[in-house]
């Protein structure tokens, strides 16, 4: 399997944070001056539907040139409307794909992370 496959769980309603630091092949910390970044999550791979959607542009990521770290943040707000099939057993969940991409200047893009969100069901709102 790849090494930029991640699986995220999370729970409805709660917040989305997660730091990664970005390096390059021989293990020294990558250069992200100028490099953009967009996550979406979707129901498949083909599906026109975006969940959700994050990108530097819209503050939900952000990205640290010193630390050469890429940060997610998806508030509670936010993840409390996404869709949990509550008849998907217990707990209720609904699974989802995402892809976090980089761009830079020249808009070249890599795949730094891809996988499945499972969004578990929230009780207390």
């Amino acid at each position: 399997m790849p090494q930029n496959h991640y699986n995220i769980e999370l729970n409805q309603g709660d917040t989305l944070s997660l730091n990664l630091t970005v390096k390059e092949s021989n293990g020294s910390l990558k250069s992200l001056t100028g490099y953009t970044a967009a996550m979406q999550l979707r129901p498949s791979y083909d599906s026109n539907t975006i969940t959700e959607s994050l990108s530097t542009a819209n503050g939900e990521i952000s990205i640290n040139t010193t630390s050469s770290t890429v940060s997610l943040n998806l508030s509670a707000t936010r993840t409390a409307g996404i869709k949990v099939d509550m008849n998907a057993g217990m707990p209720p969940r609904t699974r989802y794909v995402y892809d976090l991409e980089l761009s830079d200047a020249d808009d070249n893009v890599s795949k730094l992370m891809y996988g499945e969100v499972i969004v578990y069901g929230e009780v207390t709102r």
